[in-house]
């Protein structure tokens, strides 16, 4: 009998942990070397899909968007954020976050990769992170 419950009080935990990790937290870093900027907008998404099914679309299932955003050449900037909603994240569903700087017309100034690594930014499912250091690089 305790084994029993001290095996569902582990499960327990277990299913809290994972609620409280539902949550993808960060850093975004403007390299000093990266040209000066102003008034332009940081855009962070969370995606949801399925691994198993090619060909359909992920869903968009969390923003984080910062007007105004700017940046001096010659410094770093950081910039701390959070997004995601417990309540969205779904078993056996994968997840990755994209992050950009655009410009007034939407059009992509710079680009955030995790660690300065390119690739997919994958989170939260399958033993991926849920804090991640995006290092912007410019697109220009």
């Amino acid at each position: 009998m305790k084994t029993i419950l001290s095996t569902l009080l582990c499960a327990f935990a277990l299913q809290l942990a994972a609620a409280e990790s539902a949550k993808v937290t960060g850093t975004i870093v403007t390299p000093k070397t990266v040209k000066a900027y102003s008034g332009l907008e940081l855009e962070i998404r969370l995606y949801e899909y399925h691994p198993f099914i090619a060909g359909k679309a992920a869903d968009l299932v969390g923003k984080f968007n910062q007007k105004n955003y700017a940046h001096k050449a010659g410094a770093e900037t950081k910039t701390q954020f959070i997004i995601g909603d417990a309540s969205k994240i779904k078993q056996g569903m994968s997840y990755y976050i994209t992050c950009f700087i655009l410009d007034a017309k939407g059009k992509r100034i710079l680009m955030g990769e995790n660690n300065g690594k390119r690739g997919l930014c994958k989170v939260l499912a399958e033993g991926n992170p849920n804090k991640v250091a995006l290092i912007l690089r410019d697109l220009r």
